[in-house]
This record gives structure tokens, C-alpha cells and sequence, in this order.
């Protein structure tokens, strides 16, 4: 194990692009951690291909661009690829433009679901008339138990209702070492729910570890480069085995762990799906 700058210096021409992820790898909870900063002042010397890769599904590109600013962090909008950005081409694929959606929690301002072609509601009234389309599954500060007791009587009338989740993580690191509970957690007990009711529900997830946000920085890495490439050609660096890792993996990219985050030594040496790679440090 090294740190990933080592390993870059002389395996750079391995690959054409770099996947970041962004909390647990250059920030934790809106601090960079040690080497973020030069590991970017590199990539941009080089003139090296890279994007920030993040299930962040409660902040539209342009809020998490500005908290990673104030980190001392600064990103274009267009080197971000978030668990927002498949929503639009899932609501085209689905004919769902102009549908109503009920929103547990954050999707972002301005809202990247209603960016997307979607109408929102957080109102439980209209949500118990069945005046919606579906749900989609947000983050942060809302009243849980009210909400999911909507939701969950919502889905025993209409069970075949998507549910659409854009960052399936179960938690995400925060200051102090701490964890805080994400979206996946939340459909997780919705899925519970509806399982010990009698039916099940099938979540649309969109971000890592599934393949709708892999394949939106595919696409961009290679409208960039102006040129077609296998993933093989693509590096992800997380810190999470469950979406980073496996995800790459199962979309065919190399890896690489870093133990900066989620995931600690103990954790990696009982994991079934391993990393490639593994970095104590940028």
C-alpha cells in the first residue's frame, strides 16, 4: 500500500481518465484531507482527464461545486458527475416529463428533479390522494416519520409506483469520524416495510454502485476526448467498497481503495469484492 500520487507518477499512461470520488477521498464533511490539493494541481498540470464522481442526491452540481469551494476546493460545474445527472435521461427513457413526484427529504436548489422535466410535491395530502406519480427518495433535514408512513400507505395502493433513488449509499462519513444515515438507508426500511406488508417494490437506483452514473461519466469522458474507450481505461478512486469498488468493478473500470473514508483495513481484509488497487493517502 502507497499513497495514490506515488502510484500515478509511474502508471499515469495506464489509463486515459480519473474517477474521483469526492467524501472520504478529498474532502470529509466540506474539509479536503491531506493531498487533495496537490493531487489536483498535478491532474490540471498534466492536462489529465478527470471527473468528481459523488452520490451526493441531496445537492444540485452547482451547491456541492460551491461547499467544495469553501473547502478550498474549486471545480467547474462540468467536472462534477453527481447521482442527479442520469435523472434527466431516465425521465426521458420513461416518458415522465411534466409527471408529478413526491420528494422524501433534499434533491438540491434549484431542484435537479424539476431541472430534469419533473414536478414535485412534498405535500402528504396530495401524495394520500395518489395524485403522484411515484417517489423519489432525497436526503437531509424532513420529518421522517410522517413521511415514510405517507409513503409506505402510498405504495400499499400503488405497489408498481417507480421509487427512484439517487444515491443508494446506506450512510456517508461526516466530522469526528461519525456516520450519518443516507437515502439507501431510508428505501431500505420502506422496503421493509412493504415486505413485511406482503409485496415488494423494486427501487430505480442511480448512483454508484449502479451503472446509470458510470455510464454518464463514460459518455463524458468521452465526449471530452472526442473518442470511444472501454471502462478498462477508466480509474475509480473511492473509499467505499459497497459503491465505489464494486461498482467500478461491475462496470468493467480498474480501482483503487483509499483507506481515507469509509472503509478501514478491517473492513478491506474481510470484504468479498476487492479493490485492484489500495492507497493509504492521496
Amino acid at each position: 500500500m502507497t499513497s495514490f500520487r506515488t502510484w500515478f507518477s509511474s502508471h499515469a499512461a495506464e489509463i486515459d481518465a480519473l474517477l474521483l470520488d469526492v467524501d472520504g477521498v478529498l474532502m470529509t464533511s466540506r474539509t479536503p484531507l491531506p493531498g487533495s490539493r496537490e493531487l489536483l494541481t498535478e491532474l490540471r498540470r498534466r492536462q489529465f482527464p478527470f471527473l468528481l464522481l459523488t452520490n451526493d442526491g441531496c445537492n444540485a452540481p452547482a451547491q456541492k461545486t460551491a461547499y467544495l469551494e469553501q473547502g478550498g476546493l474549486r471545480f467547474a460545474i462540468d467536472e462534477l458527475v453527481s447521482s442527479s445527472h442520469p435523472l434527466e435521461e431516465l425521465v426521458q427513457e420513461r416518458d415522465w416529463q411534466g409527471a408529478t413526484f413526491f420528494v422524501m427529504g433534499q434533491l438540491g436548489d434549484p431542484c435537479y428533479a424539476q431541472e430534469a422535466g419533473i414536478q414535485t410535491t412534498r405535500d402528504l395530502e396530495t401524495l394520500a390522494d395518489g395524485d403522484c406519480l411515484g417517489i423519489l427518495v432525497g436526503e437531509e433535514s424532513y420529518d421522517w416519520e410522517h413521511t415514510i408512513a405517507g409513503v409506505f400507505n402510498f405504495l400499499i395502493h400503488h405497489p408498481a409506483a417507480p421509487v427512484v433513488v439517487p444515491n443508494p449509499d446506506v450512510y456517508f462519513p461526516v466530522k469526528g469520524g461519525r456516520l450519518h444515515p443516507a437515502s439507501g438507508a431510508t428505501v431500505g426500511f420502506v422496503q421493509f416495510l412493504c415486505q413485511t406488508y406482503g409485496f415488494a417494490i423494486e427501487p430505480i437506483f442511480l448512483g454508484k454502485p449502479h451503472a446509470p452514473i458510470f455510464r454518464h461519466a463514460h459518455r463524458e469522458v468521452e465526449r471530452r476526448l472526442g473518442r470511444t474507450l472501454p471502462p478498462s481505461r477508466l480509474l475509480v478512486l473511492g473509499d467505499s467498497l459497497a459503491s465505489d469498488i464494486r461498482g467500478g468493478r461491475d462496470y468493467g473500470t480498474r480501482t483503487g481503495l483509499m483507506l481515507t473514508g469509509v472503509t478501514t483495513p478491517a473492513m478491506l481484509a474481510a470484504a468479498a469484492v476487492q479493490p485492484e488497487l489500495v492507497f493509504t493517502a492521496l
